[in-house]
């Protein structure tokens, strides 16, 4: 549960009331309309709650802020709950009578409460951000980002390193020459100082109040603090845009995931979808498929340059989540918290013995998938997701059972074939273990087959035309803004003649696969990790 609290109850609420709304017969245009704004709001709580996986990267003195921030975004959700649910009546229909109702009494209300739903939701999501940044240290290549576009915004001459500018960062206070590495170490000693101050401060706890008679947001607190520290306004003004543009990256993760670089060389590629592989407790047979779907994409993409799909993750029905606790409570099977490692049982099995698929690019996939933590299933998943591919029959029914229970839904459920198989690997025979990874493996090359029409590649993964390196990098970057980042990417592409290609790994990091020629890729990883990392 991220954060030791998690959003899950109020992502739920979220999807009750958009559901609820669904379920009105002749819900009037109003009423539809505040379900997609509800749901809007809570494709920033996917991402927030996704975003805080690692439980680690909150300071426990913070948490208390934390949860009075998610709560005061789940007593907003309460309020218009219980405005969606006194217009249905008992045959689930809006009469005419209480559609006039709902113009005469309750739509300005409504308007107000989205109004605090959304400075609640930006209050709680700039809270985990500065939380974030300040956790994995990267105060100091955000001041060096913020500098540089103060000095343009001032319209001082642009220099070639951000900290020869760190002056303009701090207002004047002596006549004396600065030294500029210490200007810039101040400046972050202040950024750090305001920051911890926001994280710290106790915030007044009572969640009833209105926009107009609350005090100042966690943003207008932070461009105080920093104001008090002397920094610049024009420092202030661009870190602010910084906060706003994460924000953006959250609400919207859509907009993002997946894009290409190319440099201008080849056309652009057309977003092929996430697929997601299910199984009892994602240790062994999920982990032992995505292992395969990424073999089989990079294989691909080392013969034909073609990007099969994008995003490939695994998951676990009987893994906990707080959606799928409240919709799965008729099973006879407990649930099981998350965040166990693979069998190491099952990695051995993936790791293989296949001469077509040996190369560096397996064992970069081997490594990123170890470090996989079990996960169960949520609501958003369905919406994302564009496959669900599963093992037997008793996960294809339980997946189909919470599919039932979305709004709002996309996915297309595969059951791959009846691999029965129990998920404890580690007590499998040699034979097991080659019957279950040949199961698995046949299953994947029909679905690819069927769906994307795949054809096996004529040459082995480490001899076609091109080679594949995958790195990853944290999502949260305050190193480049997306603009500036775009353009690093397509440079380099240009640069190197290698396609570079970004996908999300959940939604606290991206993935860059950069494809190209033998000789060509190892210099555009260099320009990357030197650009990014």
């Amino acid at each position: 549960m991220a954060f030791g609290f998690g959003v899950g109850d109020i992502l739920l609420l979220t999807n009750m009331i958009a559901k609820t709304i669904g379920d009105i017969h002749t819900a009037p245009k109003e009423l539809r309309e505040l379900a997609d704004r509800v749901e809007s709001v809570e494709i920033s709580l996917q991402s927030i709650n996704e975003l805080a996986h690692d439980q680690t990267a909150i300071e426990l003195q913070n948490l208390q802020n934390v949860a009075r921030l998610k709560e005061r975004v789940r007593k907003v959700l309460v309020e218009l709950h219980d405005v969606v649910v006194k217009y249905r009546d008992n045959e689930g229909r809006v009469n005419s009578f209480n559609r006039v109702k709902y113009g005469i009494w309750d739509k300005r209300g409504v308007e107000g409460l989205m109004v605090k739903l959304k400075e609640r939701t930006d209050d709680l999501t700039t809270y985990l951000i500065i939380q974030i940044w300040r956790s994995s240290n990267q105060i100091r290549p955000l001041v060096d980002r913020v500098l540089a576009h103060a000095c343009q915004r001032e319209g001082y001459l642009k220099v070639s390193s951000p900290v020869q500018n760190a002056n303009i960062g701090r207002r004047p206070h002596s006549n004396k020459d600065v030294d500029l590495k210490a200007a810039v170490s101040d400046l972050v000693d202040q950024v750090q100082a305001a920051m911890k101050h926001v994280l710290q401060a106790e915030q007044p706890s009572d969640p009833t109040l209105m926009p107009d008679q609350e005090n100042v947001s966690i943003e207008r607190e932070l461009e105080t603090q920093l104001g008090l520290a002397g920094v610049s306004a024009a420092v202030i003004s661009t870190l602010v845009e910084g906060i706003s543009e994460q924000r953006n990256q959250l609400a919207h993760p859509e907009d993002f995931d997946p894009v290409s670089y190319t440099g201008g060389k080849r056309p652009m590629e057309v977003p092929k979808g996430w697929i997601m592989v299910v199984d009892s407790y994602n240790e062994v047979r999920s982990i032992i498929a995505q292992i395969y779907l990424e073999l089989f994409r990079v294989w691909t993409v080392n013969n034909s340059d073609e990007w099969l799909f994008n995003r490939v993750e695994s998951a676990g029905i009987q893994v906990e989540t707080d959606f799928s606790r409240q919709s799965l409570r008729s099973q006879s099977r407990p649930l099981v918290k998350g965040g166990n490692a693979p069998e190491s049982a099952a990695l051995r099995a993936a790791a293989g013995k296949e001469s077509f698929l040996q190369s560096e690019e397996k064992n970069d996939i081997l490594a990123r998938v170890a470090k996989h933590r079990s996960r169960g299933i949520d609501y958003w998943h369905f919406r994302h997701y564009e496959y669900m591919l599963c093992f037997d029959s008793s996960v294809y029914e339980a997946l189909t059972a919470l599919a039932e229970c979305c709004k709002t839904r996309y996915t297309k459920i595969i059951l791959l074939g009846d691999i029965r198989l129990k998920d404890a690997a580690a007590t499998l025979h040699v034979d097991e273990t080659t019957k279950l990874v040949n199961s698995i493996k046949d299953g994947i090359t029909s679905f690819l087959r069927q769906e994307y029409h795949w054809e096996r590649p004529p040459l082995p993964m480490k001899d076609g035309p091109f080679r594949t390196k995958q790195i990853v990098l944290p999502r949260i970057n305050t190193r480049l803004d997306p603009s500036d980042k775009e353009v690093k990417l397509n440079e380099i592409s240009l640069r190197t003649d290698c396609r570079i290609r970004v996908t999300d790994e959940r939604f606290d990091s991206q993935l860059l696969s950069i494809t190209g020629r033998r000789e060509a890729v190892p210099f555009a990883v260099s320009l990357l990790r030197e650009t990014l990392a």
